[in-house]
């Protein structure tokens, strides 16, 4: 798939109203632009990354804070995040999204 059909899928999926902080998106992956006390940086999310997030982090409910592909922060914010990664590689890439948790032991549910 070229990379222009991939916008039009994002477009799809945000009822094309795709925010702004949305920078790049593939099969695979997807660039989010964040924001906190360091600055503004682009954070590269992949699907192991989200894979990884719900396998540790998500269950972690006694800390304030978590971490998606090397970002933490607040776990409001990671966790709207790495819901918004698990909807667009739902969309895209499900097959290897389904791959990846098997790896982990979870099932994705639809």
């Amino acid at each position: 798939m070229k990379r222009v059909d991939y916008y039009q899928k994002l477009e799809e999926l945000f009822d094309y109203e795709v925010p702004g902080y949305i920078r790049e998106v593939g099969k695979s992956f997807i660039v989010i632009r964040v924001s906190d006390w360091r600055g503004e940086q682009d954070l590269k999310v992949r699907v192991e990354d989200v894979i990884e997030y719900y396998a540790v982090e998500a269950r972690n409910i006694l800390s304030g804070c978590r971490t998606l592909a090397g970002y933490a922060s607040d776990w409001r914010g990671v966790d709207e995040l790495a819901k918004l990664c698990l909807a667009w590689f739902k969309y895209v890439n499900r097959d290897e999204l389904r791959r990846q948790g098997h790896k982990r032991g979870m099932e994705l549910r639809d």
